[in-house]
């Protein structure tokens, strides 16, 4: 991609000022992105950094390809048609939303978020490949879990699993061995 295409591509996107166009064609942006609600299928260009938050919501996106490696505030990609979260930033400053796409795994998810991070209204079986450390809520809500394997080590606040097939005696396993609250459909 030339710079005069990327440029025009960023300017579709409301994105007018306040970034850099890297010398391989990949874009710093100093303030925040929201290319929410742009009927987008891909993100058009490829982002490096964010200084802000990076919104990628209420698309159609079936890709994380172009998201930035790493963004300074919050990252949002839900309601989309993500099956992956493959291309998804690697360094978040506070949360990572995630919820009501279609995804099976959490892998590619930073190992630590430093804020919320939820992952409910998806299809996930397992945890596994998730955040180990959630310095906020961990969100887990109405996907198609029968075990909580793979929930972080860490949660700050609260780890919610309502609305999964999570079986009693896990649940409470996982109660006494863990040092975070975790509410489930037991606790209704």
């Amino acid at each position: 991609m030339n710079k005069e295409y990327i440029e025009a591509k960023l300017k579709e996107l409301g994105i007018d000022d306040n970034y850099s166009i890297l010398d391989d064609g990949s874009i710093d942006v100093y303030g925040t992105v929201d290319i929410s609600f742009k009927n987008l299928k891909v993100i058009p260009v490829r982002f490096r950094s964010v200084k802000g938050d990076f919104n990628c919501s209420n698309n159609q996106l079936e890709s994380l390809k172009g998201s930035p490696l790493s963004v300074g505030v919050s990252f949002f990609c839900h309601g989309n048609r993500l099956p992956t979260l493959e291309g998804a930033p690697q360094s978040v400053g506070k949360a990572f939303i995630c919820s009501n796409n279609i995804l099976e795994s959490l892998e590619g998810v930073p190992e630590t978020v430093s804020g919320t991070f939820n992952c409910s209204g998806n299809r996930l079986f397992s945890l596994e490949g998730g955040p180990q450390s959630v310095n906020g809520t961990f969100d887990c809500t109405n996907n198609n879990l029968a075990t909580l394997e793979g929930i972080p080590e860490y949660v700050r606040q609260v780890l919610y699993c309502t609305g999964n097939n999570i079986p009693g005696d896990i649940i409470m396993k996982h109660k006494t061995m863990s040092s975070f609250l975790i509410i489930s459909d037991e606790d209704k």
